[in-house]
C-alpha cells in the first residue's frame, strides 16, 4: 500500500528532471543557433591604400554595396592612406560614399595620408579624424596638356581638333572646373565645420592633422580605434564587433580559424610616396611631392 505512491513519485521526479534538462538543453541550443541567425552588430573597415585608379574604386564600391546590402553592418570606416589619383574614379567614389550615406554612417580616419582624390572621397563622410602628423587637404587637379596642334596628311578627320581632343586653352578651362567642382564638394561635405575660405583651399596645401583641424577640414584628432568608436556612436551601438571588409566581400577568408584571419599587409610608405611615373592622359586629384623634399 505503500510502494505505490513512491514508486509514483519517483516516475514523477524522473519526468520532472528530464524535462529540466530538455528546457536547459532547447535554451542552449536556440542561444547557439541565436548568436548565428541574429548576428551581432558589425561596424565594417575598408581600406584606401595607395593610388585611386580602376581596380581599387572597383574594391572599395563593392565593398560599400555590400555594407548597404548586409543588414549587419551598422556603420562604415574608411582607413585612408592615398595620395589620391583619376579624377573621374575619385568622383565616384564620392558618389558612392554619398549613396553610402543614406543607409548607414561613415567615418573616414586618416593614418599617414589622404591627398587630393582621397581626401575628396572623405569630404563625403560624415565625419573625418586624423592623427596630429597625418598629411591631410592637396585640393587641387593635376593634367597634362596636349601638345600641338598640327595636320597630317595621311589622316582624315571630321573637326579640326578631333585627334587632339581640343585646344591647350580649352584643356586649362576643364582643368579650372574640375577645381571647383572638388572645391565645391569640400565645401558642401564640410558644410559650416570649414573655416578656411575656398581661396586659399585652391593653393593645394598639404597640412598636417593639427593644422586640418584649425581649418575645419576633418572633425578631430585620434587613432582609428577612435574612429571606430565614433562610427558605432554615430550608429547607435553600444556592443558590436568590427569586421574588415574585403575579404567578406571578395570572399578571401577561406580558412575559418582566427589564427589564418585576414591581416590587411602594412603600408609601405616608400611606395606611397613614391611620384607617378607614365601617367594616361586625362585629370587627376592627386598629390604629387616634389623631388628630394621626402
Amino acid at each position: 500500500m505503500i510502494e505505490e505512491p513512491n514508486r509514483s513519485n519517483r516516475s514523477f521526479g524522473r519526468v520532472a528532471l528530464l524535462a529540466l534538462l530538455g528546457g536547459l538543453v532547447a535554451l542552449a541550443v536556440g542561444i547557439f543557433l541565436a548568436g548565428r541567425l541574429i548576428p551581432r552588430p558589425q561596424v565594417g573597415i575598408i581600406r584606401l591604400s595607395y593610388e585611386i585608379g580602376s581596380l581599387s574604386t572597383y574594391e572599395i564600391t563593392e565593398q560599400l554595396k555590400y555594407a548597404r546590402e548586409n543588414p549587419a553592418v551598422k556603420a562604415v570606416v574608411v582607413v585612408m592612406n592615398s595620395p589620391g589619383g583619376s579624377a573621374a574614379f575619385s568622383e565616384e567614389l564620392f558618389l558612392d560614399v554619398l549613396q553610402t550615406r543614406e543607409q548607414l554612417p561613415v567615418v573616414t580616419s586618416i593614418d599617414l595620408l589622404a591627398a587630393s582624390g582621397a581626401y575628396y572621397m572623405a569630404a563625403a563622410t560624415d565625419e573625418i579624424y586624423a592623427k596630429p602628423t597625418s598629411n591631410v587637404g592637396s585640393v587641387g587637379v593635376i593634367a597634362s596638356l596636349p601638345g600641338d596642334v598640327y595636320i597630317e596628311e595621311d589622316l582624315l578627320t571630321t573637326g579640326p581638333y578631333k585627334a587632339f581632343g581640343g585646344t591647350r586653352d580649352g584643356t586649362v578651362r576643364q582643368i579650372e572646373r574640375a577645381k571647383f567642382a572638388f572645391l565645391d564638394a569640400v565645401r558642401v561635405g564640410r558644410g559650416e565645420r570649414l573655416t578656411m575660405d575656398l581661396a586659399n583651399l585652391s593653393r593645394a596645401e598639404i597640412y598636417t592633422g593639427i593644422q586640418a583641424l584649425d581649418y575645419g577640414l576633418i572633425d578631430g584628432l585620434g587613432s582609428g580605434e577612435e574612429a571606430i568608436e565614433r562610427a558605432a556612436a554615430l550608429a547607435g551601438l553600444r556592443e558590436y564587433e568590427t569586421v574588415e571588409l574585403y575579404p567578406v566581400t571578395f570572399d578571401t577568408e577561406f580558412i575559418p580559424l582566427p589564427l589564418f584571419r585576414y591581416q590587411p599587409e602594412p603600408v609601405d610608405e616608400a611606395r606611397l610616396w613614391a611620384a607617378p611615373s607614365n601617367l594616361a592622359p586625362g585629370i587627376y586629384y592627386r598629390h604629387i611631392e616634389p623631388a628630394g623634399i621626402r
